[in-house]
């Protein structure tokens, strides 16, 4: 009797609920771009009553208590989803370049932008991307010195709590480099998008050791769940990063054109 061989063709399914949340939170970044586009750069250059219309709209939420409510936990949870996705990449150190390349051709183009007048106060020196490409190396930095998950763990609250201390004290210089702390100089520094490393450093590092508790054999935890159900999000979130870039530059690109068009 000859032996069988029988091959595995079974796919491996994707974590889904990552990708979910990634996805509803980027979804939630791309509106708040939007009407930061309509109601604070584009305001006073619509020429139409619906552009005129979407741009007080746009201001009026800006300043509202439901953006104040609620912006901080979707970038929160988007970054802490961001550490616990470290546990599913196969190269942390190139995919914390990526994303820092990425924040640099942001800083590139609202220089440019600036400089030849296009658009006024989008200057991004350090955003989000460039605050995630730091979490992303740091962790990186501690994984390559062997650094244990529960000194990881620890690190991550310490990060959350000098981050929140100072942010309470409403430092009106840096403490150290520029982008470590909130504080007054910063916002001029980098007035289209600031987000200091803490205490975002600290839910990144909670959300890696997270990942390493929950997704020790990379398998969802919901594969009851139909993924045809929630594609359209879980697309969005396994793609954040060209979203967000071309939530950036494509979104003021065509605002500008629109305008000088007069069609809005």
């Amino acid at each position: 009797m000859s032996d069988s061989i029988v091959i595995n063709t079974t796919k491996k399914r994707r974590v889904w609920e990552v990708d979910f949340i990634r996805g509803f939170c980027m979804l939630f970044v791309i509106w708040d771009h939007l009407m930061y586009d309509f109601g604070m750069i584009f305001l006073f250059d619509f020429s139409t009553p619906v552009g005129q219309a979407i741009g007080r709209f746009a201001r009026e939420y800006w300043y509202s208590g439901i953006r104040a409510a609620t912006h901080d936990y979707f970038v929160g949870a988007f970054v802490v989803v961001s550490g616990l996705s470290t546990v599913f990449s196969k190269n942390n150190w190139i995919k914390a370049l990526k994303v820092f390349a990425a924040a640099m051709a942001v800083t590139l183009a609202t220089h440019v932008a600036t400089e030849t007048g296009m658009v006024s106060g989008v200057v991004i020196n350090y955003g989000v991307l460039h605050m995630l490409a730091t979490c992303g190396i740091v962790y990186c930095v501690l994984k390559a010195l062997r650094v244990p998950d529960w000194m990881i763990f620890v690190l991550g609250v310490a990060a959350l709590t000098l981050g929140f201390y100072f942010e309470s004290v409403n430092l009106r210089e840096p403490i150290g480099l520029i982008f470590l702390f909130e504080n007054m100089s910063a916002r001029g520094w980098s007035p289209g998008d600031f987000f200091p490393l803490m205490p975002w450093l600290g839910w990144f590092l909670l959300g890696a050791v997270l990942g390493g508790l929950l997704y020790k054999d990379k398998s969802t935890r919901l594969g009851f769940v139909n993924e045809k159900f929630v594609a359209p999000v879980t697309f969005v979130g396994r793609h954040s990063l060209l979203f967000y870039l071309l939530s950036q530059g494509i979104g003021v690109a065509l605002l500008f054109l629109l305008v000088t068009l007069g069609w809005l």
